[in-house]
């Protein structure tokens, strides 16, 4: 009675321990195991909308933004200046891509993105799966990969037998993209595994099959083995299996011009992305990073900056954005998160000057204070061989106009717990009081 029931209860105890290791289901994409140098000096990204996030099977959802390129790019990754690609991260083709542009321009090929500058990008989606899929813009460098920018979660309704994507082609023919050639492809296919099944089968056909040459030889001795392992016979069917696939290669390719007459091959050419004016690219507001100190402890970033205000109204720090990270001062501007995902802290953003007046220069301390740092995985920077951080520093005028500057130097960092930074007048930046503006 024992022996019978430890058979029974051997496989329930496997099961069980398979299933513990079987792993959970992957809702995002894994871009905060990416470098932190990559992600803080590379692309910046801003004002990411990406809406409606509740669509029925054939609605548009639109991904539109703002991103500055780097001008402190890592020298280990590979130029924007080269080949890059504006895209989408989503979990397959759960979207079909119809358009987008960059500065107004169309960009369905390879363009170029000039470190320094800001862009302002739009794509739009068409969706196919149903589903809730999470959904990036992202920028494909050349030799480097994917830089990916803030998600949302998009939620898919309805059946994905609906779904339609008809085009109509430069002779006038409308297809279904979802089917067109569909029954060409099944075919061939099925027919190169028919060969392959074939040739496999033929070589398969005497047994031993792994070890066919060693049994061979211990029969027959070294010399009549290699008679009798590839015979007249296996090179006359194998010489017939060459002559067949190239004449059915050749038969293929001419029904393929014959039935597509008008091709056109994919074109590698680069569309130029152009540079416009934006608002943003008023640069108003001087700032020179004096120190930068990173506490991983406290998952802390000091700053001493020094700021120069050219505009004719005050201004004063309300964000920081650095890995798509954002950072808020609450007292000078509510963001709130979409959604649980949303990489925004609040009230992480601390300034000891409030305003900086027309013509000032004034050395301000910033702390930049929450656990995002770690959630993030920014806090892996420490760990880099290359100490530089970058990210842009939002500014904010009494007439609403928003200042946008890029900041990023070489930065300290500390592993001692209960270190306080100190300023050698006035104490700890986050405790002094704030100045106005006289």
């Amino acid at each position: 009675m024992k022996h019978t029931s430890q058979i029974f209860l051997r496989p329930i105890i496997l099961m069980l321990l398979m299933w513990s290791f079987v792993p959970p289901v992957a809702f995002g994409h894994g871009e905060i195991a990416q470098m932190a140098g990559i992600r803080m000096r590379t692309i910046h990204w801003f004002d990411t909308q990406i809406e409606p996030t509740q669509v029925k099977v054939n609605d548009i959802v639109t991904v539109r933004g703002k991103f500055m390129v780097s001008g402190h790019w890592p020298d280990y990754v590979a130029k924007p200046e080269e080949w890059v690609f504006l895209n989408v991260g989503v979990p397959g083709p759960v979207f079909i891509r119809l358009d987008a542009t960059v500065n107004g321009m169309p960009q369905y090929q390879s363009t170029a993105f000039k470190r320094g500058e800001f862009y302002e990008y739009e794509v739009r989606l068409k969706a196919r799966v149903p589903g809730e899929w999470h959904v990036h813009p992202l920028i494909n460098i050349w030799e480097a990969g994917p830089i990916s920018g803030p998600a949302r979660f998009v939620q898919i309704t309805g059946d994905k037998a609906d779904f339609t994507n008809t085009v109509t082609l430069m002779d006038g023919e409308t297809v279904d993209v979802e089917r067109y050639g569909l029954a060409s492809m099944w075919s061939i296919h099925l027919l190169w595994v028919v060969v392959g099944l074939l040739w496999v089968g033929y070589w398969f056909r005497r047994l031993p099959v792994i070890m066919r040459r060693y049994v061979t030889v211990q029969r027959f001795g070294e010399h009549e083995a290699e008679r009798r392992l590839i015979s007249i016979k296996d090179i006359v069917v194998s010489t017939a299996f060459v002559m067949a696939i190239l004449g059915m290669t050749l038969g293929m390719m001419m029904w393929s011009f014959n039935r597509y007459e008008i091709t056109i091959p994919l074109q590698t050419g680069k569309v130029e992305a152009p540079v416009i004016p934006l608002p943003e690219s008023e640069q108003q507001v001087d700032v020179k990073v004096e120190r930068a100190l990173f506490d991983l402890p406290a998952r802390r970033m000091d700053l001493t900056l020094q700021v120069t205000n050219r505009s004719v109204e005050p201004v004063r720090i309300g964000q920081f954005v650095t890995g798509y990270a954002r950072f808020v001062d609450a007292a000078v501007l509510q963001d709130r998160k979409s959604d649980r995902y949303d990489p925004v802290a609040p009230s992480g953003l601390r300034s000891d000057v409030e305003w900086i007046g027309p013509g000032q220069t004034q050395i301000v301390n910033l702390t930049v204070a929450d656990a995002l740092w770690e959630e993030q995985r920014l806090t892996d920077i420490v760990a880099e061989p290359d100490l530089r951080f970058a990210g842009l520093l939002f500014f904010y005028g009494t007439d609403g106009q928003r200042h946008i500057r890029e900041i990023g130097a070489r930065m300290t960092p500390n592993f001692l717990p209960g270190f306080v930074p100190v300023n050698r007048h006035e104490g700890h930046a986050a405790n002094r009081p704030r100045e106005s503006v006289s």
